[in-house]
């Protein structure tokens, strides 16, 4: 006969066996919950529990435990009833009796067992539970449930009566039949003829009838149990398909299954970008299979919660979405974590303060960065397709830990372009330091729109002139990553426009003649003067070779812009006049012959002068991305233009 009728063979056996059994042989004998039990159940009663669906994963959970304790048992060579017979878990619906049965051929249960393990709670948690009950009151009764597993006592959130048939797989063993409307204890009665393995049926509550409904019990299997190591069968069929591919080895998975399972996780239609698989025993188990897709999803930045991997325990989900196994920065992941480690009904509220999640956590987030770093140097062209992509992730990596460590592991994933290499190449910290000479102790980079303006910037000036490379950041995500980061292998991380380097010393050309020096800081004093003393910290000869007449220098060039773009627009003004008067340095460049005309220019035609003084200031700014408000310098323009022209009259 072919394996499908001998499937439904089995099955048409099982349910004649279901309802073969004679309760009768002994009279029920009535037994009362352990106090602390039947405080739990009231609760569970009374709850509103939002997801009464996991009173389902429980008792699968428990099924599953149940065929693989059984499978340990004859692994150790003891005796058990019906050995040859296949390991299954069977759910079946009446929706003409308003029931669900789950029913496994496991280790069963004898009397003791059947009483210790359903009329009291797990000796593991009861002290912990009964405490919180008793400091958070009736009104918190709901999120108990949520804090604390409940196992079997799940099946009285949709239960009004629940019955447990069991036989212990020991030879000889006699059946029993639990039985509770979950309020006024229980009793238990032997019962003959029953199968190895434990039956649960339960009675549904009038508000609970979609637990009989097929379709339903088949989208809730999938969700929560798809990957349990044994069969699932509903109605005679079985509805877990799919093999759990992070328990199997990676080069025994081809491709086509693994672009099953990320298309399955991430509702996506394309295959992913790269796929990570690992599997490890310390700090904590771990099997993990996990995915980056190929381009960035719709995600809002400021609200991740709805987004996470899979988390499972022995195949058995836990959490669909679990934010909290990654950090922010990895959240366009799509994958599947299992660990052993997990209690399996440890709630949302507790998993968000678990320590195993923390572990797994970090496991994760260190096996990702090494594999992204393997992958850029194995395939750097694929890695700058992701980089472009994800590279807005890695920033937030940088920006919001608060590990040095972790920032800098982060901060070998960054690209930039380099004044080194042609346009839209990209190269790495660690290929700049590489090339570095080893004297060099900064890392430049100089932020601006585009690589031509750069290119153009006076402080870029400077660093070419000494022959020194300058990393090129072209929005401000890099430039406050970067002044986050601080440092990276024993390196500063230094702006362009706050570097100090010393000019090559070489012989003024003809007409390059500096300004004397007693004439400059005059000219340096008046300038500071004419700006007006509140406006700039400092007003000084420039020795950095450059063909502007002037530029600023600030020390925090990142942290300014900053507190400029953050500040109320009713405080702009004020705060922008403060900013600069304690952190601007302008430097005047000796050789220019627009400063050395000025010299002359502010005793000849001090008005002229003075609006000159402002303009070049206010260009100095401009080059360094500190101007608040440019319609301000209209005025100031219009007048030089009068002065201009009205010269070219005369």
């Amino acid at each position: 006969s072919s394996p499908t009728t001998r499937r439904k063979q089995w099955y048409q056996r099982r349910v004649r066996a279901r309802f073969s059994a004679d309760p009768q042989p002994s009279t029920p004998k009535k037994h009362s919950f352990q106090a602390e039990t039947r405080q739990l159940l009231d609760i569970v009663a009374k709850s509103l529990y939002s997801e009464r669906e996991v009173f389902l994963r429980e008792l699968v959970s428990n099924a599953a435990d149940a065929l693989e304790k059984l499978r340990y048992t004859q692994l150790k060579g003891e005796d058990i009833d019906d050995p040859s017979a296949t390991l299954n878990i069977e759910c079946s619906l009446s929706e003409a009796l308003n029931s669900i049965t789950i029913e496994d051929n496991g280790i069963g249960m004898t009397k003791e067992e059947l009483i210790a393990n359903l009329g009291t709670i797990a000796r593991s948690g009861s002290r912990e539970f009964m405490k919180t009950v008793g400091e958070s009151g009736e009104g918190d009764a709901s999120n108990i449930i949520g804090q604390f597993g409940v196992g079997f006592y799940s099946a009285f959130m949709v239960g009004a009566h629940v019955t447990v048939l069991t036989r212990s797989a020991k030879p000889g063993s006699m059946g029993y039949v639990w039985n509770s409307n979950g309020e006024d204890g229980y009793d238990i009665q032997e019962a003959a003829g029953l199968p190895r393995g434990t039956r649960i049926v339960i009675q549904l509550k009038d508000d609970a009838l979609e637990f009989c409904k097929k379709d339903r019990i088949r989208e809730v299997l999938r969700k929560h149990s798809n990957f349990v190591g044994f069969p699932i069968y509903l109605d005679g069929v079985q509805v877990n398909t799919i093999e759990p591919l992070w328990t199997r080895k990676p080069s025994e998975i081809p491709d086509e299954e693994h672009a099953e399972l990320y298309q399955s996780l991430s509702g996506r239609k394309d295959n992913p970008m790269y796929t990570m698989q690992f599997s490890v025993e310390t700090p904590v188990s771990i099997k993990a299979v996990l995915y980056i897709p190929r381009f960035m999803p719709q995600l809002d930045i400021s609200n991740l919660t709805n987004f996470g991997i899979s988390l499972y325990c022995k195949k058995v989900m836990v959490q669909a979405q679990s934010p909290k196994l990654l950090p922010e920065w990895l959240m366009f992941l799509h994958g599947v974590v299992d660990s052993e480690d997990i209690p399996l009904n440890l709630s949302r509220e507790l998993l968000q303060e678990s320590v195993v999640i923390s572990k797994i956590k970090s496991v994760i987030t260190g096996k990702m960065i090494s594999y992204l770093n393997r992958q850029a140097k194995r395939d750097p062209e694929k890695y700058e397709e992701f980089y472009r992509e994800f590279g807005r992730f890695l920033r937030i990596g940088i920006v919001t830990t608060e590990s040095q460590t972790e920032k800098e592991d982060l901060a070998k994933l960054l690209r930039f372009e380099s004044s080194k290499e042609e346009k839209g190449t990209l190269v790495s910290l660690d290929q700049y330091i590489e090339r570095a000479p080893e004297s060099q102790k900064q890392v430049y980079y100089l932020s601006a729109p585009s690589r031509e303006m750069a290119m153009e910037s006076p402080y870029f000036e400077t660093l070419q002139q000494n022959d020194l490379e300058v990393l090129f950041t072209y929005n401000k995500e890099d430039d406050v990553v970067l002044f986050r980061l601080e440092n990276y292998k024993d390196r500063k991380l230094c702006t362009a426009e706050g570097a100090n380097v010393k000019p090559i010393e070489k012989p003024d050309e003809p007409g390059q003649e500096k300004l004397e020096k007693q004439e400059g800081n005059r000219l340096a004093t008046w300038f500071r003067d004419t700006l007006g003393r509140e406006t700039v910290k400092e007003v000084k000869m420039s020795d950095r070779q450059h063909s502007q007449p002037a530029v600023v220098t600030v020390e925090n060039l990142t942290t300014l812009r900053r507190y400029l773009e953050m500040a109320p627009p009713e405080q702009k003004a004020e705060s922008y006049k403060y900013l600069l008067h304690n952190n601007v340095v302008l430097e005047l460049n000796p050789v220019h012959p627009i400063i050395k005309q000025l010299s002359s220019l502010r005793d000849s035609n001090p008005e002229v002068a003075e609006l000159v003084a402002g303009q070049l200031f206010d260009n100095a700014l401009m080059n360094a991305d500190l101007v608040h408000d440019p319609r301000r310098m209209v005025g100031r323009i219009n007048k030089l233009l009068t002065a201009v022209t009205k010269g070219k009259e005369e």
